[in-house]
């Protein structure tokens, strides 16, 4: 190799070894430089959309925050009331009267129910307003269901 350098006219000499280092610049960016210069952008890309929509998150933190305190004074729930009065209320509600069979005071507050034949769903929706608007809980529920008719027999205890 070295004898065929020699060899090169001193004009052909600098034309290889400008052309070598041109060659080994030109490799350079596209193999080490270019890569990460794009991988740079990219992440200064992403880092930019991060940033924004944590600013829009926080903004939206403060709001929520401000609906939470609002709201948490509003909606607290009725636990005033003979609890017996407010579960016939709700009974009457989800048109679940006709189904009651027995219901028994446990105390100052709680309450025994048996009811024959009830509407599940509708016996569903009555438990989550007893315990969302009245702040009354299911202590001991026993429920039979026929899965074909969507009737069932239950017995429940409800207590403040």
């Amino acid at each position: 190799m070295k004898n065929w350098y020699n060899s090169l006219s001193p004009r052909e000499r600098n034309l290889v070894v400008y052309g070598s280092i041109i060659s080994a610049l030109i490799l350079f960016w596209l193999l080490v430089a270019k890569p990460l210069y794009s991988k740079h952008m990219g992440l200064t890309k992403t880092i930019q959309n991060k940033t924004s929509a944590l600013e829009l998150m926080q903004g939206q933190s403060v709001q929520v925050k401000q609906l939470q305190r609002n709201s948490s004074a509003s909606s607290m729930p009725k636990t005033s009331g003979n609890p017996q009065q407010l579960v016939e209320n709700s009974l009457q509600t989800w048109r679940l009267k006709p189904a009651l069979q027995r219901m028994q005071s446990q105390g100052s507050d709680a309450i025994r129910l048996t009811l024959k034949d009830a509407n599940a769903d509708s016996f569903m929706r009555f438990v989550d307003e007893l315990e969302k608007k009245y702040a009354l809980a299911v202590e001991n529920l026993s429920m039979t269901a026929d899965k074909e008719s969507g009737l069932a027999d239950i017995r429940l205890t409800v207590k403040r």
